[in-house]
Parts: structure tokens; C-alpha cells; sequence
């Protein structure tokens, strides 16, 4: 008798023992509650691991593996066979447990789909049970098996399950039509009468992580045998006497200043508190605390201290971040405490992120294996983005599930979690709710702004016993509010001149809403000020991040005897540690507004109290409601109105007072969401997005030898014909960091098909030798000695948009 494989010279029966071994593992190491007890799971997930590729089994399929070249037609497909057989194994298995009908429909109808779809995205679950359109092929299918080579295998299931499953039973029970019978009327019961009717959302919320749960471990645990050639790496734990010794050899415990007392008492305050007020049931946890007072480590601390009391022994800590120059940055940090560790302790996982796996000082796992290790963190401690994180939650996507069961029995800190967008505060809310009660997952929300996502006290809990006190120790700024009346550019624009006459050493911050106008203003006030006694700065993403990290590091090491002027977009608050005397900002939402004073007198370096100017700027209310929302600019102005100076510590209050206002949008706001969410509507969850995509195109610029080095290896890897899609993804993933190092992105104009640009694009790309450029298109010197202006091919209004 021929064997039957998986995989060409892999047994069937080799790999479904591996995928069930791995599911079972997942089972038994997660603390998850979904109403069922721990056998039941265990259980269901073994059938859904031991029979998912059941359907390999069929002449169709084991003739496509010995000549994949030939001529073959849909009978070779394994997935829907193979599900149909679990759900009717599942199906008796919960019969024999003593389940009611909606039970036995609802999970044998999940086993059913996640087989179903263990090779693409979860469809709806309502459209995911017929099968009439496939019931010709499916007994063609089934007849094609060897009804004892497959019986052989189902015994070896059946001893687990303690069951007597028999393939010419189950044979008999399709043909007669027992399939449409157990799923037609079961379904129009169970869904539109009961489901959708009576079933509170917790419960509907509930049976969606189910689905995303058992999905994400049969993904995890499939792909695992067949990629991982050496097994899954051996994740090391970590524990909080790592950062209590970093802490000690770094002198934080000694007093000195009087910012550090505060950081240590901050420090101490949370993990005392976590201890006073830790139980089980309580998953959620908040760090409010100003800017410069130890976030990143006292977070790490506290996500420490939770996993050691609420015994989390092989869950992680995960860390999401909303930009990934913030992750760069706190990652040197964590390495620091962890001794620059291997990835079985530390990794970091964002879009740019180096794709190798160090699993030992001298084990690096090779390319495919090292991809899927980071996608799929496996490590004691995740670094990552908030798109990583939330778009995990919120998905059918299958690559976006690989990772979905390491949440289980994770600590997870949000950081500057106030990027969230207000309109999806409440899908993220119910998300966050399930994952922590479903996942036992514990949240820590940290920010110097904390919006109002979950209600204090009430199902949150602050970790940092009278934080106001934190905020009203610092007198570093003073907002200075001149929004009650809209200037124009022109004003604006002579008042920082005159401001910057009038106090020639003080270095001076622009933080404006546009590249354009930012573009405008920086060429303006450039002429009024010689490079002599000023270095004028510009940055904005119409710049190469190659340059940006040239700028901001020139920034950071500055020249004393030169005052500095820096003019930027909004990117200047987010992960850019810089800190100047003044700042004018154009008018915002007022969490930016908050985040813009915190480049001002940092470090509580300067003489007095830092000026935060705030104005409405004509040209820039249109365009300001659109990037923002109309909505969040009225409620920062209607907080704004009573005040016009405002003292650093008062911002907590008046943060506090806008968030409120915003609570109030964030329920209002359509959830279209939350509500495909509770209906078990997966292709609708699968186009939720945590940022909007825009239409935009790509520009890469030849700015240096380096850069075009980076540019000739992208065309040789494309151009090259006899490397296969995925070994041209494998080997550009080598040089994506410094490839994208050198790409800038423009939007497209609404009414346009493209940027507009007299050259034709390459792969995706335009490229720009800015050394050969036939029209000026971008401006650059390569030795730094000058700033940018940046993309100025003035044909294009909307490139300095």
C-alpha cells in the first residue's frame, strides 16, 4: 500500500501527530476561559489539528503531490473535505459530552471553519456552512480514499478521544445527506433566532476570540511543523531582578536631583500599589505620568511585577508603540536591562525590523525560519507597533492570526496610548475586554495625556498613587494660547522673526499641520536669519528618514555657539528627544498640543519657564479640520476659551477636561466594527485598519553611494527570473531597513491617477539620482553642512501638502 503524505516524503499521519501535538501544547499552556472546560478545549482543538488536512488523503490530492506540473482541476483541493469530517467528529464528541444543540452547532460549526480556512482568510460565519455547491465533489473525494488507509489513521484519533469514529460511517452520514440536515435549520435556530436575539455582546464578543483563538492555533501549529525545521526555539523567562539589578548598577536608587527622587518615588509607588490592589480578575492598569519622569522602565517594572503575581510563567510581555522611531529608541533601553539577550528574551518585531532570529550566541535561524520566529513572537519579551498589536485583534486575516495565541497570558503595555483614534475607542475597548478575560491577558495603558477608553476606578486602575502630584511638581512651560483669534501666515510668520530677533539665544521650535506650509515657513524665515549665528533645521517626511535621523542627531549634538530654529510637521512629537527654549504650534487636537510642550525645556535644563505659543493660522483651519477631524479641533478650542496662559501644571486639567469631550465622540462614531465584530462577520473585520491607508505613491532618492547600492540590489532581486516570488520577498527582506531608508512617500491628489512626475516609475518606485537630476526634483546636499528644503518639484502643489 502506498503511503499516503502530507508533504512530498512527509507521512500524512507523521505531520497530523506534529500539528495535534502542537495545538494540545497551546491548550494546555493557556489559562484561557471560554466558558468550556479545559478537556473540552483540549479536545476540540485535537480534532481540529489531528483531521485538518484529513482531506490530503483523496487519489486527487496525493497525485497533484507526485507530479504538482500536471493538469489538475479543483478534486485536488484538501481543506473543505478535511473540515467536513471534523465537524463530524466534533459534532459526536460533543454529543457524547453532554452538550445542548446550540453548543454542539456553534463549536462543531467552528472546527468546521477554521479547517475550512486554515489556508486563507475566516469568512463570514453565516456563508461559511453550505456546501451544496461542493456536495458532488465532496462524495467524488471521499470515494477516491482508501477506505483503510484512512481508517488506520482515525484509529489513532479515535484512542485520544476516547471515541469510535468509523470512516464508512461517516461516508454513509454525508451521502444521506445528514450534513445540510445538521447545519440548514441548526443554523437559522442558532443564528438568527438565538445568536443574534438573545446573546448579550460579551457573549457574541466572546465567541468571536473563540474563533480567533482556535484559528490562530491550528494556523500556528500547522505552519510550525512545516517551517520550522528545528523545532521551536526554548523562550526564555524573565523576571523583575533583572531590572532591579540594571536599576542598582546604574546608581537610579542614590539620591541626587530632584527629578530622579521623583522618578524613583514613581517607580516605587506603582509597584507597591500593584502589590496593595493585584487580584486575578482585575486585567486592567494605567502609569499617568508627565513627560521625563521614567515611563519606559517603570512600565517595565510594573509588567514584571504582574506576570510574577498573577503567575504568568511562560506568558510574555508585550510592548506596543506607535511609531517605530519610539520602538528603535526604547528597544537600546530594554537591551541595556535584559544584556543585550538573544531574541528568546527580546525581540523586535515592526515592518523594518532586522529579519534574523538569534536563538543563541551561536545559532541564528535561517531566513524563512527567522521571519516566521518574529512574526510570530516567539520571545519572552515583544517590542512592537500598535498596528502589529490591534490589527491582531481585529482581523480574518490569517498572517495577521499566526501570532494571535502568544497573547495568551501576556502582560501587554500600551504606550502613548492616546494615538489611538477616538473613532475606535469602542471596538477597542470590547477587544481589549475580551482578550483580557478570554486571554488572560493583563493591560497597562501608559501616557502623560490618558484618554478615556475605560473609565477610571471602575474598570481601570491607576498604578501611580496621586499622580497629580507628579504633573504640578514641574513649572518647565506655560502654554501661551492666541487661538481666540486666527492670524494669517504672513503675521505668523514675522512673529516668529520678531520673537527671534528679540532673543537671539534662544533656540526656537515650529511645529506646523502641512509639509507645505511647513516647506513655506522654513524658506521664509530662513532668509531673515544667516547661518553664522543660526542653524535652521527642517523636517518633514518629504525628506528621506536617512536625513531626518542626520538632522535630528545634528540637533541633539548641538552647536553652542549658534542658536538653533527648527521647523517641522507634527512628526517632532512622536519619539524625537529634542528640547529648545520656545515653541509656536499651530493650532491641534489638544493631546498633539500637550505632546508639542514636551520638546520644550525637556530636561528642566533652561532659565525659567519655556513659552509654548499657540495659534490659529488662516490658510491652515480648512486643511487642519481634515487632518485632524473637525470635531477634536472644536473640542480643544471650546476647552482652550477660558484660558490664556496656561501653567505646565495645570495641562493634567485641562487634558482631562478634553478627553471627557471626547469620550462623548468616541461612543457616537459610527462602529461599523464593533458591530461586524458581534455579528461574526470576518470579511468585514478584515478590512479594519488601525491607520487609513491613503493613495500615495513612492519615491526612492539616490542620495548617496550608499543609497544606490541599495537601489541596484532591489533591480537586480527583481529582475532576476529565476528567483521564485518567495525567495525575491526573502532576499529583499535583507535590505528592506536601508532600502526604505531612502524612500519617501507623496500622496496622490484626489483627482489624479498619480503624483504627476516627468519620469516613469520602476517596480513601484520612482528613482531620483539627485546627482543626475535633468529637472530640479529634489534638493539635497550629501555632507550635511546644510539643511534640506527637500521635495521641490514645483509643478506639484499637492507633494508639499
Amino acid at each position: 500500500m502506498m503511503t499516503i503524505e502530507s508533504h512530498p516524503g512527509v507521512p500524512l499521519i507523521k505531520h497530523l501527530r506534529e500539528v495535534s501535538k502542537n495545538c494540545l501544547n497551546i491548550a494546555k499552556k493557556s489559562k484561557t476561559d471560554f466558558d468550556l472546560d479545559k478537556e473540552v478545549k483540549e479536545k476540540l482543538l485535537y480534532i481540529c489539528g489531528f483531521y485538518h488536512d484529513l482531506g490530503k488523503a483523496t487519489s486527487f490530492f496525493q497525485k497533484y503531490l507526485r507530479n504538482p506540473d500536471g493538469e489538475h482541476n479543483s478534486l485536488k483541493n484538501h481543506s473543505l473535505p478535511s473540515a467536513v469530517f471534523v465537524f463530524y467528529v466534533a459534532q459526536k464528541y460533543l454529543k457524547s459530552r453532554g452538550f445542548g444543540a446550540d453548543y454542539v452547532f456553534l463549536l462543531s460549526t467552528i472546527c468546521l471553519i477554521v479547517v475550512r480556512r486554515h489556508h486563507g482568510n475566516l469568512g463570514n460565519f453565516i456563508s461559511e456552512v453550505g456546501i451544496d455547491n461542493f456536495k458532488e465533489d465532496l462524495e467524488t473525494q471521499f470515494k477516491s480514499i482508501d477506505a483503510k488507509a484512512i481508517q488506520s489513521i482515525i484509529q489513532e484519533g479515535n484512542k485520544h478521544l476516547d471515541n469510535s469514529i468509523d470512516w464508512i460511517d461517516f461516508i454513509n452520514w454525508f451521502e444521506e445527506g445528514e450534513f445540510s440536515k445538521a447545519t440548514r435549520f441548526e443554523l437559522i435556530e442558532f443564528y438568527k433566532l438565538n445568536f443574534q436575539k438573545k446573546w448579550e455582546n460579551s457573549k457574541k464578543s466572546e465567541t468571536y476570540y473563540l474563533f480567533l483563538w482556535m484559528f490562530g492555533t491550528l494556523l500556528f501549529s500547522d505552519k510550525s511543523d512545516v517551517i520550522l525545521e528545528g523545532g521551536l526555539p526554548k523562550i526564555k523567562q524573565v523576571a523583575l531582578n533583572y531590572l532591579t539589578k540594571y536599576r542598582h548598577d546604574k546608581g537610579f536608587n542614590k539620591t541626587s536631583s530632584k527629578i530622579n527622587n521623583l522618578k524613583n518615588k514613581a517607580y516605587y509607588s506603582v509597584l507597591k500599589t500593584l502589590e496593595r490592589s493585584f487580584r486575578p480578575s482585575q486585567h486592567f492598569y494605567s502609569i499617568t505620568l508627565p513627560t521625563g519622569l521614567g515611563k519606559t522602565l517603570t512600565s517595565l517594572g510594573a509588567s514584571l511585577k504582574l506576570k510574577e503575581l498573577a503567575e504568568l510563567t511562560d506568558g510574555k510581555i508585550i510592548i506596543a508603540i506607535p511609531f517605530t522611531s519610539i520602538i528603535d529608541q526604547n528597544y537600546e533601553v530594554y537591551q541595556e536591562v535584559f544584556n543585550d539577550p538573544e531574541n528568546t528574551l527580546l525581540l523586535k518585531h515592526h515592518h523594518l525590523a532586522e529579519p534574523k532570529y538569534k536563538e543563541s550566541e551561536d545559532v541564528v535561524r535561517e531566513s524563512e525560519e527567522s521571519q516566521y520566529l518574529i512574526e510570530t513572537w516567539q520571545s519572552s519579551v515583544v517590542v512592537t507597533t500598535f498596528v502589529q498589536l490591534i490589527e491582531c485583534l481585529i482581523t480574518n486575516n490569517k498572517t495577521k492570526l499566526l501570532k494571535f495565541s502568544s497573547l495568551s497570558n501576556s502582560v501587554i503595555i500600551l504606550d502613548e496610548v492616546q494615538q489611538i483614534p477616538h473613532s475606535l475607542w469602542e471596538v477597542i475597548r470590547q477587544s481589549f475586554f475580551s482578550i483580557a478575560e478570554h486571554l488572560n491577558c493583563y493591560i497597562i495603558l501608559m501616557s502623560a495625556t490618558q484618554p478615556l477608553i475605560f473609565r477610571p476606578q471602575e474598570e481601570i486602575i491607576e498604578l501611580v498613587e496621586n499622580y497629580q502630584n507628579y504633573f504640578s511638581f514641574f513649572n518647565r512651560t506655560k502654554l501661551i494660547n492666541k487661538t481666540k483669534e486666527s492670524i494669517s501666515f504672513e503675521n505668523f510668520t514675522e512673529t516668529i522673526a520678531n520673537y527671534a530677533i528679540n532673543n537671539p539665544n534662544k533656540d526656537i521650535l515650529i511645529i506646523l499641520n502641512t509639509k507645505k506650509i511647513t516647506l513655506e515657513t522654513y524658506r521664509t524665515i530662513s532668509v531673515s536669519f544667516d547661518g553664522e549665528k543660526n542653524e535652521l533645521f527642517y523636517l518633514t517626511t518629504l525628506i528621506t528618514p536617512f536625513e531626518r535621523k542626520k538632522v535630528i542627531q545634528k540637533i541633539k549634538s548641538k552647536n553652542k555657539s549658534k542658536r538653533q530654529i527648527i521647523v517641522s510637521t507634527q512628526l517632532v512629537e512622536a519619539g524625537v528627544d529634542i528640547s529648545v527654549d520656545t515653541v509656536f504650534r499651530a493650532l491641534a487636537p489638544l493631546d498633539s498640543i500637550i505632546q508639542a510642550t514636551g520638546r520644550a525645556n525637556r530636561y528642566d535644563e533652561k532659565e525659567g519657564v519655556s513659552e509654548v505659543y499657540l495659534y490659529k493660522i488662516e490658510e491652515l483651519e480648512k486643511v487642519t479640520s481634515f487632518i485632524y477631524g473637525a470635531d477634536l479641533i472644536k473640542k480643544t478650542e471650546n476647552v482652550l476659551k477660558e484660558f490664556e496662559n496656561i501653567q505646565e501644571n495645570e495641562y493634567l486639567l485641562l487634558i482631562q477636561k478634553y478627553f471627557e469631550q471626547v469620550k462623548d465622540l468616541s461612543i457616537y462614531s459610527e462602529n461599523r466594527f464593533l458591530k461586524s465584530l458581534l455579528a461574526l462577520n470576518f470579511e468585514e473585520t478584515g478590512n479594519f485598519q488601525l491607520i487609513e491607508n491613503t493613495k500615495s505613491e513612492s519615491i526612492f532618492i539616490g542620495l548617496n553611494k550608499e543609497a544606490k547600492a541599495v537601489w541596484r540590489k532591489f533591480i537586480q532581486i527583481k529582475e532576476n527570473f529565476a528567483l521564485n516570488p518567495f525567495e525575491k520577498k526573502k532576499q529583499f527582506s535583507e535590505i528592506k531597513a536601508k532600502f526604505y531608508d531612502f524612500v519617501i512617500n507623496i500622496n496622490i491628489p484626489f483627482d489624479a491617477q498619480d503624483i504627476g512626475l516627468p519620469i516613469e516609475p520602476k517596480f513601484g518606485f520612482y528613482f531620483i539620482d539627485v546627482d543626475n537630476q535633468s529637472k530640479p526634483i529634489y534638493n539635497c546636499n550629501s555632507d550635511f553642512s546644510l539643511n534640506k528644503e527637500g521635495y521641490i518639484y514645483e509643478e506639484i502643489d499637492i507633494l508639499t501638502f
